[in-house]
């Protein structure tokens, strides 16, 4: 995963920044390498993943955001080093984790600048992407946030990701919860 997010990094960033971002996104694998044993288990390549969503469909071009997303995790905050850089980890202590911010979350989440709301936005979205692979989490508190904070924080600051997450609690409530 590390190449194909380098290969779709230089699609965007120069060569220099697309090595800074590979150093990053290397740098957060290595934490996940030594706690997550299975490397199909979805928590292991969720940096990775984050960053291709802002590449994707957040149209990120910011490498701060870009390296900044590797060492954000808001469901699983252990697995995450802190960023080695104080800009990244500014960045990456600035997204909202809903445990800590409860009420405020979409407050948090609407005014945050541009770099940390594409970060928050997509962040979850690959979380909600492999909810229903995870028994340790309460699926309907976590759609619930999805629905109330997050899609509409993603209108704000990407159109596809809130499409994406709009769908995802859609196909989720279908699925998962309705017939319960």
């Amino acid at each position: 995963m590390l190449e194909r997010v380098t290969s779709e990094a230089r699609a965007v960033l120069d060569e220099a920044d697309t090595a800074i971002l590979r150093g990053a996104l290397a740098e957060s694998l290595t934490l996940r390498d030594d706690r997550v044993e299975d490397d199909h288990d979805p928590r292991y390549l969720h940096p990775a993943r984050t960053i291709r969503i802002l590449i994707a469909d957040g149209n990120c071009r910011s490498l701060d955001a870009l390296a900044a997303a590797a060492f954000v995790d808001t469901v699983d905050p252990a697995l995450v080093p802190p960023a080695p850089v104080t800009k990244l980890r500014t960045i990456a202590n600035s997204v909202p984790r809903p445990a800590h911010v409860g009420e405020e979350l979409l407050e948090r989440l609407v005014t945050a600048d541009v770099d940390t709301g594409l970060i928050a936005v997509a962040e979850r979205l690959d979380h909600a992407r492999h909810l229903h692979l995870r028994s340790d989490m309460d699926w309907r508190s976590f759609h619930v946030e999805v629905r109330s904070a997050y899609i509409p924080a993603a209108r704000r600051f990407s159109a596809l990701i809130a499409r994406r997450l709009e769908r995802w609690a859609d196909a989720f409530e279908r699925r998962l919860i309705i017939p319960l």
